[in-house]
């Protein structure tokens, strides 16, 4: 069986290009979803698809310069074929970035929202968070280092998903082993 670590290589250039270019821009962000729960153990628990990661409404716009360079870095003439799509959430009312290397998006930037009395993520249904979300703890995953939430924020925000999974979907396979993820 593989490792989770090489089942997770291609997350690499992420890691080693879009993270540290934000960082270096000045722009904060967290990591969420399975990348940011893996931070919390420290290490792979399975297969991630992408990173995903929220910055300040504010900062949002501030990254089209900086992976649009990624992309013209990587673009077609590149083996990666890296592009970079926008699209609107209509059902979320918030963008959305994704960066797709090979084909397959393998990063994706929402922006979060100052509310009163807290920070507004809009994943599935918007979910309240407090001011705790800006909080950023270093983590890494296989020597990588990245930014994220609190644990606690992290897992607020998954528990959330999955209880508009189970009211919206009641798909219970999928549940079951999301539900595994969060009681880490």
């Amino acid at each position: 069986m593989e490792t989770t670590q090489k089942i997770n290589e291609h997350l690499g250039p992420v890691f080693e290009e879009v993270l540290p270019a934000i960082s270096n821009a000045g722009i904060k962000y967290w990591v969420f979803g399975g990348v940011g729960v893996a931070g919390i153990n420290g290490k792979y628990i399975r297969e991630n698809q992408d990173i995903d990661i929220y910055v300040q409404e504010e900062d949002f716009w501030k990254l089209e310069p900086i992976l649009k360079d990624l992309v013209e870095k990587h673009g077609a003439w590149d083996a990666d074929n890296w592009t970079l799509t926008y699209s609107m959430l209509k059902r979320h009312e918030r963008p959305k970035f994704a960066l797709n290397i090979k084909k397959v998006e393998r990063f994706e930037v929402i922006p979060v929202y100052r509310i009163p009395g807290g920070i507004e993520v809009r994943v599935t249904d918007p979910t309240i968070l407090s001011e705790d979300a800006l909080i950023q703890e270093e983590k890494y995953l296989d020597g990588q280092p990245f930014f994220s939430a609190p644990e606690s924020v992290v897992k607020k925000i998954l528990r959330d998903m999955v209880e508009v999974c189970i009211k919206n979907y009641k798909k219970t396979s999928i549940l079951k082993r999301t539900i595994n993820i969060i009681n880490i």
